[in-house]
């Protein structure tokens, strides 16, 4: 095990701005943290680059500034603080982590986490940068099937932007779970990316009659609840194509504040807008619900996390130096194969 410095660099939010472009990030050297009892302290080998990473640094207050980047990652543990709980993490273990105390970000080479919630083991023979990708996508994947399975009691569902790597890990997931997906994406060429990998229902949005073509799938499957990523406009014709007493749950903002929405809907046909949170659902049910949620889904996860595998990721590397330049590149060119990877090896 190497020395451990005594000063590290991380990457933080100076100043917001109208989009990523226009943010101000800049590199900060800090002093390394030091763990406390309960705490272990890891060298980070690779950080990716979330959707709501990026939001959060377009609408970060100028007051809070600066902010620390990044919401999840993988590293090696170099050091613990002590206690109980840290000694169930050994030195030396290819971690993935998530949640930091002290407002600490990802995007850093080092962290400090808490040994109970914030450190994830890891498979022994997975490299430890293909962790890094651990938590937001795959639990996700995982929360939004079981809200539908168990929450609404459907046997299908419809999920827009279905060609992200979280759409591409809820196609694979999705059958072994029991549950149809009727993927909505918007370009050909993404509806023979999820085709390729198993999707067996899959609306092209750009298509005159997507819309018939959506409606006459959900009453072909008895769809009643749908998932959105997108917001706008895509709201409101999720909530069109639903049946009576359907729900629509909106879990991004890619086109901005939801539209299109009918009150009469939900006034005379029973349906629902709702919203799904990862957190809000790992929570629910309280403490101990929440230890047996995440350990079911920690289990499917690591099992899936192998190359080719439900959970696995495919990731296009980045520095810290290009993370905002590669950000808006990948943004521009609206690529979907490749998950932002911040490596630090």
């Amino acid at each position: 095990m190497s020395e451990i410095p005594t000063t590290m660099k991380r990457l933080v939010v100076t100043a917001p701005g109208e989009d990523v472009a226009s943010c101000t990030i800049e590199i900060e050297e800090v002093p390394v943290p030091k763990p406390a009892r309960g705490e272990v302290l890891i060298k980070v080998v690779a950080a990716v680059i979330n959707p709501s990473d990026y939001g959060s640094w377009i609408h970060c207050k100028p007051e809070h500034c600066p902010v620390t980047m990044g919401k999840e990652g993988s590293g090696v543990v170099v050091a613990s603080g002590g206690g109980l709980s840290s000694m169930t993490i050994r030195t030396g273990s290819s971690v993935g982590f998530c949640n930091l105390p002290y407002r600490q970000g990802t995007y850093s080479e080092y962290v400090v986490a808490t040994a109970m919630g914030s450190v994830f083991s890891m498979p022994e023979d997975l490299p430890t940068e293909d962790a890094a990708a651990f938590f937001v996508n795959p639990y996700t994947a995982i929360g939004i099937i079981d809200t539908a399975k168990s929450i609404e009691g459907a046997k299908a569902f419809v999920h827009t932007a279905a060609a992200s790597q979280l759409g591409q890990m809820i196609v694979k997931l999705a059958p072994s779970e029991g549950v149809e997906v009727i993927n909505v994406v918007r370009r050909e060429e993404q509806a023979e990316l999820l085709k390729n990998i198993g999707a067996k229902h899959v609306v092209v949005s750009s298509g005159d009659s997507w819309k018939e073509e959506l409606a006459a799938k959900i009453k072909e499957l008895g769809a009643t609840v749908a998932f959105d990523a997108v917001a706008g406009q895509s709201t409101g014709d999720m909530m069109d194509a639903l049946p009576k007493k359907g729900t629509v749950y909106v879990y991004g903002t890619l086109a901005g504040r939801v539209q299109g929405i009918d009150p009469l809907d939900m006034i005379y046909q029973g349906k629902k807008l709702k919203g799904f949170f990862l957190t809000s659902w790992l929570r629910q049910g309280g403490l101990l619900a929440t230890v047996i949620r995440i350990k079911m889904a920690g289990g499917k996860v690591n099992d899936g996390l192998g190359k080719g595998g439900w959970s696995s990721t495919s990731f296009m590397d980045t520095t810290l130096e290009n993370v905002q330049a590669d950000t808006v590149r990948l943004r521009e060119n609206g690529a979907t194969g490749k998950k932002l990877r911040v490596r630090f090896d």
